[in-house]
């Protein structure tokens, strides 16, 4: 249980800080991510907490990577061959040996090996974080792939040069020919098993779809357990986890066209399943950060050769130097990303900031033994503690500059038009519907209900809302008041569906002054209806005499005309009587001012209902769907799939009419046409699984 419960704290501070970050973008997601895991530090089951390696590279960093390969563009890396060897195998060695002996002079105290295993672990960069950096720049667009197919690669170089000085350390023994045999060993055999394993899982799943088992809960959860078995399986055989698994990633980017033979629902629901659970899996990474600082900061007070300053001043110079080095490789183009020569400054630099560690760099730091020969490894957490740095460090400094280096990103189209539109769009079909349709109000407003739910995300203004619920509420006294008028409903009935109406509206926190004044309205109006019924009774009568009189009556007539008239005068005067059929009449009666009522409303939200207030004027029409649908117990599927067809055919016309007539861009009407598509072919999917 206890496991379980770190779990659930974990994703809680992930989603925590995934919710805080839209309201200040300016600062990126990892930061708030750190800040809650140092936060979930201070609850009791996280104090001294140590992060298992083994488990965060195979639970975390597998999929991860998996994920990020299966998203590569296979026919650029195969263009891009040279750039990934030159930035993710020649220059991560290069400076894991410099960083190994710069280290080394630094804290002269520190064995070289382990000095190498420590520039191993702050050489890997995370592209992952710097998306999360630069989301709202326009990082150039080879700069940004150069990092993205560095960052496949380079954690295998990383993490292999780690291991030898590591082994290195522990055995006290090193050959540069074994290390350097043993670094192709491992990696070239990660790509093959990754390759290979890729390949059979592509059969696989390809055979589930070809014989009819392409269900998502059959091909979703196969797809999420590949990264893991072909990690398992490539370190079982002491070859690299890490490469294997973005080889079966590419091999799955590769295999695209196959892929596609499964729904188009299942496909769906993979992505956004993939999306989820990388996205929450991201937001591990840095809260686990988070929630290590503060036992490493411990740890480190209570080392006997303890040297903060030190410390700090070697996770700077660390930093600064392989920044310096990045600058002068992809300056003097050495990293063949083709970039002209008047733009490689700006992309030397672009690229030099963007360089930041965070996942692999973390598991790496973490995976150092915990004792070594039955004591304590030496410099652990020194080791842990300056590569936390190095991570903050390559987050804080482009969080900073690159802001003054890059432009804002300039998006094709405005999210914020496409949701004017949007909504556009829905009224647009909402108004359509509603003309074709008068015959079938319930079914028409079940659609248009769901058509506004989808068209904004946005909450209701409570101002609004409240304002357009009392005018509703309005609306149905003066219904009652008509009804009961007009002799269609008793007044019994009017007086207890207006008092409920009262209470009703009182409850749900409405102003109480509004509601006791159309409680006062209605109460005026039947006192003054019920005092002058009687000259009103006197009036008709003596109307009907005189009509009767003018036209020279039969006895037969006569005795009629008495027979009503003897009716009209003792009509008050009858008591109610109770008979079996009482609630039967009395819910013939409600169901009168319901029908009335809803009719009236829909139509006052229909006439008022504009682009702008669809989050109100729906969120006042979910209400009166609902309490109409418990009276109406008739439903109409059919008729209702038939109304969902004419809805996305309106919001097609709409947005040809638009786009004829000059008012929205291409782009704009090509990202509408997307939406409305994509919702037609979930509808459409969803009466199929239904029919």
């Amino acid at each position: 249980m206890l496991a379980f419960y770190a779990i659930i704290l974990l994703i809680l501070a992930t989603i925590v800080a995934n919710t805080i970050y839209p309201y200040f973008p300016v600062i990126p997601k990892a930061f708030y991510q750190i800040f809650m895991g140092a936060l979930l530090s201070l609850v009791p089951m996280y104090h001294h907490f140590i992060l298992e390696p083994e488990m965060f590279m195979l639970i975390i960093i597998a999929p991860l990577m998996f994920y990020d390969g299966q998203n590569a563009n296979a026919h650029e890396l195969r263009q891009n061959v040279g750039s990934i060897v030159s930035m993710a195998v020649i220059l991560a060695v290069l400076t894991v040996i410099g960083m190994g002996y710069l280290s080394h002079a630094v804290l002269a105290g520190i064995p070289l090996a382990l000095t190498f295993a420590l520039a191993a672990i702050v050489t890997p960069t995370d592209a992952v974080a710097v998306s999360s950096i630069t989301s709202n720049m326009a990082v150039p667009e080879r700069v940004m792939g150069m990092l993205e197919r560095e960052s496949l690669f380079n954690d295998a170089s990383g993490l292999v040069a780690f291991n030898l000085a590591l082994a290195a350390f522990t055995t006290g023994h090193f050959s540069v020919g074994a290390g350097i045999k043993h670094f192709f060993v491992v990696f070239l055999g990660g790509l093959l098993i990754g390759l290979v394993l890729g390949i059979a899982a592509v059969m696989i799943r390809v055979y589930l779809v070809q014989s009819g088992k392409d269900s998502s809960s059959v091909i979703v959860p196969f797809d999420i357990m590949v990264p893991f078995l072909i990690y398992l399986a490539a370190e079982h055989l002491e070859l690299s986890g890490i490469l294997a698994v973005v080889a079966a990633g590419l091999i799955y980017s590769a295999s695209t066209n196959q892929l596609r033979l499964s729904s188009t629902q299942l496909q769906l629901v993979s992505r956004s399943t993939w999306g989820i659970f990388t996205n929450i899996l991201n937001g591990f990474v840095f809260v686990l950060l988070g929630v290590s600082l503060p036992t490493v900061w411990v740890n480190i007070q209570h080392d006997h050769n303890k040297s903060l300053t030190s410390f700090i001043l070697l996770a700077v110079i660390l930093y600064l130097v392989m920044l310096a080095l990045r600058y002068l490789w992809i300056r003097l183009d050495w990293a063949l990303i083709r970039s002209k020569k008047a733009e490689r400054p700006q992309n030397a630099l672009i690229g030099a900031l963007s360089g930041v560690h965070g996942t692999i760099t973390l598991a790496m730091a973490f995976s150092l033994p915990l004792t070594l020969h039955g004591t304590a490894f030496p410099y652990r957490n020194t080791m842990i503690f300056v590569a936390a740095i190095v991570i903050i460090l390559s987050l804080l400094v482009p969080t900073l500059v690159l802001p003054f280096i890059l432009p804002k990103k300039q998006v094709a189209v405005d999210p914020a038009v496409v949701a004017q539109q949007r909504k556009a769009l829905v009224a647009y079909a909402s108004e359509r519907l509603v003309q074709e349709n008068p015959d079938n109000p319930v079914a028409t407003q079940t659609v248009i209900e769901i058509l506004n739910s989808q068209a904004t995300g946005a909450r209701p203004d409570k101002k609004k809302t409240r304002a357009l619920l009392n005018h509703a509420t309005q609306i149905e006294v003066q219904t009652v008041q008509k009804l009961a008028d007009d002799g269609v409903i008793p007044n019994g009935y009017a007086n207890r569906y207006v008092r409920m109406l009262v209470l009703k509206s009182q409850m749900t926190s409405h102003n109480p002054f509004v509601n006791l004044t159309l409680w006062a309205r209605f109460f005026w109006h039947r006192l003054t209806f019920m005092m002058s019924r009687k000259r009103r009774r006197n009036k008709r009568i003596a109307e009907q005499q005189r009509r009767l009189q003018a036209g020279h009556p039969t006895a037969e007539q006569l005795q009629q005309q008495s027979q009503r008239i003897q009716q009209e005068n003792h009509q008050l005067q009858r008591s109610k009587r109770r008979d079996p059929r009482a609630s039967a009449r009395q819910r013939e009666n409600f169901l009168k001012i319901e029908q009335d009522i809803y009719a009236n409303v829909i139509a006052f939200l229909t006439k008022v209902s504009t682009v702008d207030n669809q989050a109100e004027v729906n969120s006042v029409r979910n209400y009166y769907n609902a309490r109409h649908r418990r009276f109406e117990s008739t439903k109409s599927s059919d008729h209702q799939n038939e109304l969902f067809i004419q809805a996305f055919q309106y919001e097609y016309t709409y947005i040809r009419q638009q786009r004829t007539a000059g008012t929205i861009p291409v782009e704009l009407a090509d990202e509408l046409y997307q939406q409305v598509s994509t919702d037609q072919m979930l509808y459409t999917q969803e009466i199929a699984e239904t029919a």
